[in-house]
């Protein structure tokens, strides 16, 4: 068993011998192949595909996921134009889905589905190569497989399970470079995972960041090791100061002003949703997962801090996940907020290899329960999403039948938001050769030029939540404060003849008739419903 191979260090020089060790001082993980590994290792992947690929085009693109389709299938130059108006999204994911097919829903989708499971394979790769445990791999590979975080992000059209694959590949070959093992392969995977990553997300800079304090603590001496990695830095992070550049040029539109200030309560609820998943709702059986992760995690980071001199690698994973989320939250807390589960994305590495670095200090029956009960609570919790429906964030297809159904010429189709306009226009279908030309913003409607409108509200739920991958919650359509439309329609009540709540958005029909009174107007529940 190669030395190279194994965590921990023995000396304070980069590059020295390591100590014949398999998972960390303190772990009583077995490192000996099980039987079978390889059909297990195929099992676990196997379980990940079908969850990323079942139905993975039944769901609409909800508005973030139209981004993407308008990006990926318009002219380059509209596709440049939605990247400069959103301001806070590189383009690398975006123009590499120009190559491929991606006319439905599912070939969208289907990239990020394919790096999710890539993701899986990938991360049991990792802990064999670095620590060269198979019991560490096939646990972390299954949790992983099954971890609603990671599923539910692996089945949208947004490039979250390409910097997953991203990290893992940047932070394995960074910690083989600190073992001493600085070929040519191992660098130019290192320099050219950076570069793409800091095209794909701005979150990615966490990476280098986590870096520059391990280089501080264990290559402080060592020059040569610091002018390769700057070298290596400065040739990833050029495409993207291009385009900073570039983008400081135009006028950006979109901002996060929706993202609300975190509270402490909401660092505990992202650790929860990267490895058990969240969907807002507290359930009784949750409880035993949240102990143990939560313990877990407590007990994996004190480790690691108690044994930083003779197993400095491990704080690696620990800053990755650590630093990533205690820095996005003192910012979002006291400056400007953007904390958001899904930008954590490439933090999940470090958060799982913590875990089960907590879950190695205990007794072998203690892992063994633990690791099965999290990845019960995981598996329940996405395929629970399944069954209700509730991983689609927005059914905009029904919507667009519903209104598709009904609609009459001379109506009027009306939404708040430009990116929800695209998002109904995408299924609305008419006969006509211009669909969805009727479809304009609120701000520019007009009620004073007929005496009788009818009036079509596509209203997309307003509330927002950071940490929910999946359908928010119901809300009141007619609640003033929520939104520049709740505000609008609470004005108009009386002249709703239609009301119909779908997933993620509510259809209402309001007709405009100045004369009527509003005693006149039929109550809403005496509306038939379809």
């Amino acid at each position: 068993m190669s030395p190279e191979y194994l965590v921990g260090m023995n000396q304070t020089a980069v590059g020295a011998r390591l100590r014949e060790r398999e998972w960390g001082r303190t772990a009583h993980m077995p490192a000996a192949r099980p039987q079978f590994f390889a059909g297990q290792a195929l099992a676990i992947l196997l379980v990940g595909l079908i969850l990323r690929m079942w139905n993975l085009g039944a769901a609409s693109l909800w508005t973030d996921e139209v981004l993407t389709a308008i990006r990926a299938e318009s002219t380059l130059e509209a596709s440049l134009r939605s990247l400069f108006s959103a301001g806070n999204q590189t383009p690398f994911y975006f123009m590499s889905l120009r190559l491929l097919p991606g006319q439905s829903d599912m070939l969208l989708r289907l990239p990020s589905a394919l790096l999710g499971l890539v993701g899986i394979a990938l991360v049991m790769l990792v802990a064999l190569r670095l620590y060269h445990n198979y019991t560490l791999a096939l646990s972390v590979g299954l949790l992983l497989s099954v971890d609603p975080y990671h599923v539910l992000l692996s089945r949208t059209a947004r490039p979250y399970s390409l910097i997953f694959v991203l990290s893992l590949i940047i932070s394995s070959s960074f910690l083989l470079i600190l073992r001493g093992n600085r070929s040519r392969g191992v660098w130019l995977a290192f320099t050219g995972a950076s570069l793409i990553a800091y095209i794909t997300h701005y979150t990615m800079f966490a990476l280098p960041a986590t870096q520059v304090i391990m280089l501080a603590i264990l290559a402080r001496n060592n020059r040569a090791l610091q002018r390769r990695w700057v070298v290596a830095q400065a040739v990833a992070v050029t495409p993207a100061l291009i385009w900073l550049a570039v983008l400081s040029q135009q006028t950006i539109a979109v901002g996060p002003e929706w993202v609300p200030v975190p509270a402490p309560r909401d660092l505990l609820l992202t650790l929860w949703n990267m490895t058990l998943g969240y969907n807002g709702v507290w359930k009784w059986y949750l409880a035993p997962g949240v102990m143990l992760v939560t313990l877990g995690l407590v007990w994996g980071a004190l480790t690691i801090v108690a044994h930083w001199w003779d197993e400095r690698e491990n704080l690696y994973w620990l800053l990755l996940g650590g630093l990533s989320l205690a820095v996005t939250y003192t910012i979002s807390a006291t400056l400007v907020s953007f904390y958001v589960d899904r930008y954590f994305m490439m933090a999940l590495p470090g958060v799982l290899f913590v875990l089960f670095y907590g879950f190695a200090q205990w007794p072998r029956w203690g892992r063994r329960a633990a690791t099965a009960i999290v990845v019960a609570t995981a598996a329940y919790t996405v395929l629970f999403s399944f069954h209700t429906g509730d991983f689609s964030r927005a059914d905009w297809r029904a919507a667009a039948s519903y209104v598709e159904a009904r609609w009459q010429p001379g109506d009027v189709i009306v939404t708040e938001r430009d990116n929800a306009r695209e998002a109904f226009k995408r299924y609305f279908e008419r006969d006509d050769t211009e669909p969805g030309a009727d479809v304009i913003l609120l701000s520019r409607l007009d009620t004073s030029t007929a005496p009788t409108q009818r009036i079509w509200v596509l209203y997309r739920n307003p509330i927002e939540d950071v940490h929910r991958q999946g359908a928010m919650p119901a809300f009141d359509p007619f609640k003033r404060g929520l939104s520049a439309t709740g505000d609008w329609l609470a004005e108009h009540r009386d002249w709703v003849t239609q009301i119909r709540p779908f997933r993620g958005v509510t259809v209402l029909l309001v007709e405009i008739q100045p004369a009527r009174q509003a005693g006149e107007t039929p109550a809403i529940s005496e509306v038939p419903r379809p």
